[in-house]
C-alpha cells in the first residue's frame, strides 16, 4: 500500500532551529512544536491509515529556491516522522518501524513550496 501526504510551504531548517534555541530555551520547544502541528494538520487532512512495520518513508523537498542547504532542509524529516506517531500511523519512528535509508528528492518550484511525504507498507 502506498500513502501520500503533503506539508504546505516549507518547515523549519536545521540553522532556523539551532537559532531559535539559541534565542531562548523555550524557542526551540515552541518551534518544533508549531512545525509538528503543521504537518499532522496535513496527516488528518490526508486520512491516512495506520501500517505496520517496516515502512518505506520518502521525503520530496519542494523548495521556492535554492538558497538553503539540502541537509538543513532534510532535518524537517525530525518533525515529520514524530507526527506520524502521533497521528498513530506508525507506532515508533524506530529501526524496527522505519525500513531502510529515508530517500530525498529536491526540486524547485517557487510558486508552490511544500513538503511530499510518502509511506509504503502494509495497513494495519
Amino acid at each position: 500500500m502506498i500513502q501520500r501526504f503533503e506539508v504546505p510551504g516549507k518547515l523549519p531548517s536545521l540553522n532556523e532551529y539551532t537559532r531559535r534555541c539559541r534565542t531562548n530555551p523555550y524557542a526551540g520547544a515552541s518551534a518544533k512544536k508549531e512545525a509538528q502541528a503543521r504537518v499532522l494538520m496535513a496527516i488528518n487532512a490526508a486520512r491516512l491509515v495506520p501500517m505496520k512495520p517496516p515502512v518505506l518513508v520518502s521525503f520530496e523537498w519542494v523548495e521556492p529556491d535554492m538558497r538553503r542547504d539540502k541537509d538543513n532542509i532534510s532535518s524537517a524529516k525530525k518533525y515529520i516522522l514524530d507526527a506520524l506517531v502521533v497521528s498513530g500511523v506508525i507506532e515508533n519512528d524506530n529501526w524496527r518501524w522505519i525500513a531502510g535509508n529515508l530517500p530525498d528528492l529536491y526540486r524547485v518550484n517557487k510558486a508552490d513550496p511544500r513538503v511530499i511525504v510518502t509511506l509504503e507498507g502494509e495497513p494495519r
